[in-house]
């Protein structure tokens, strides 16, 4: 074991994705389900595959880890389990490393000055990670399109920021993590302290978050109505109670075979990110 890496940093990371991939999550690959082309077992063998880079955050910065954590993940599957996640995890990471105290609030405004420094290095690196991982639904984006051969002539957070309307994860750059630390990591804080089980308190954040704002994964595979529907049945499950009521459990039930009916096209896979974040930032607040 190499001893200079943090091994606590990555096996929050490591954890996080098991985690997010186990719990009954709606629409997604979960204990229970797997899709045609991806099972849980490569998200288990993801987030193996993560803990050498993650645990190098320190020293190699956010683009780098987001690419080598890349790198490592396709070694181990053909398909993209996790390249939202490890977008969120690296610059979370590195700003809870370097937080000067130990609060939510100190981490969080050390992830705004984290993100403000981040380099045309770690665009460079973070667009070369999204060419491998191969992300499904990428449209055209003008001089921010990560098909765009050659080192980016912007930083990770510009770029970031210019795909925020439409992607969650390049939204939580541009709000300094909101959708994370102000209703995420709360709400899978309450789930827990309200008597439920770890995977369901997981599944339960993870409804709130799709029933707040449409899921942009799916909003790019199928548009903008099909984005706000999802939202729409899911709020519908979370006013109903979700996995704290029989009435929400049996809504969930019903969204969940919806949501599966034509394979994996509604797989509100964006939100499942920011799960995993929320996830990570409760593990190390633990630590």
């Amino acid at each position: 074991m190499d001893h200079n890496l943090n091994w606590g940093l990555a096996g929050a990371a490591q954890t996080a994705c098991v985690l997010e991939a186990d719990a009954p999550k709606l629409g997604n690959v979960n204990r229970f389900h797997d899709f045609e082309d991806c099972s849980l077992e490569d998200f288990h063998l993801s987030a193996i595959a993560i803990g050498p880079a993650f645990g190098g955050l320190a020293k190699k910065g956010v683009g780098r880890t987001i690419y080598e954590a890349v790198k490592a993940t396709r070694e181990v599957t053909v398909t993209n389990t996790n390249l939202g996640i490890l977008l969120l995890l690296a610059p979370l990471g590195l700003a809870w490393h370097r937080r000067g105290d130990k609060s939510v609030e100190a981490w969080r405004c050390e992830a705004g000055q984290v993100l403000a420094v981040l380099a045309m290095e770690d665009a460079d690196y973070a667009y070369k990670a999204i060419r491998l991982a191969e992300p499904g639904g990428l449209g055209e984006v003008g001089e921010y399109d990560v098909r765009t051969e050659g080192r980016p002539p912007f930083t990770l957070l510009e770029a970031m920021k210019a795909a925020a309307e439409r992607d969650l994860v390049a939204g939580e750059y541009a709000n300094s993590f909101e959708l994370v630390f102000a209703q995420g990591y709360p709400m899978l804080r309450q789930s827990l302290a309200a008597g439920l089980a770890l995977p369901q308190a997981i599944a339960q954040t993870h409804l709130y978050l799709l029933s707040l704002v449409p899921d942009t994964l799916i909003v790019r595979k199928l548009g903008q109505e099909a984005g706000h529907e999802v939202q729409e049945r899911a709020a519908l499950a979370w006013q109903l109670g979700g996995w704290s009521t029989r009435e929400g459990r049996n809504a969930i039930e019903v969204f969940d075979q919806w949501l599966r009916r034509d394979g994996h096209r509604l797989n509100p896979g964006s939100t499942a990110d920011l799960t995993a974040a929320a996830i990570f930032v409760w593990l190390l607040q633990k630590q």
